[in-house]
């Protein structure tokens, strides 16, 4: 069982296998991270991609009647807001 620790003196083999089972399990969590913040990532950045080509279509005066101007449209599509300029 992988969840039982293992005595190495008499089943040196088993000691090995249960040592590399606990480091793939260990792995396998970490890779689980990377993917599902890859996947996050990925999702914003079609939401930005979505936003900055629909923004990028409005006209000037568009964009001014919603308070922001041609400069920020990629500051803006990545959720960022005139309040958070300085």
């Amino acid at each position: 069982m992988l969840g039982t620790s293992c005595d190495s003196s008499r089943h040196p083999v088993s000691a090995a296998l249960y040592q590399l089972a606990a480091f793939l399990r260990s792995a396998e969590h970490r890779l689980r991270a990377s993917a599902t913040r890859l996947d996050a990532w990925l999702v914003d950045r079609r939401a930005a991609r979505t936003a900055r080509r629909d923004l990028s279509s409005m006209s000037d005066r568009e964009l001014k009647d919603i308070g922001i101007t041609r400069v920020d449209v990629e500051r803006v599509s990545w959720g960022a807001s005139n309040r958070d300029a300085p």
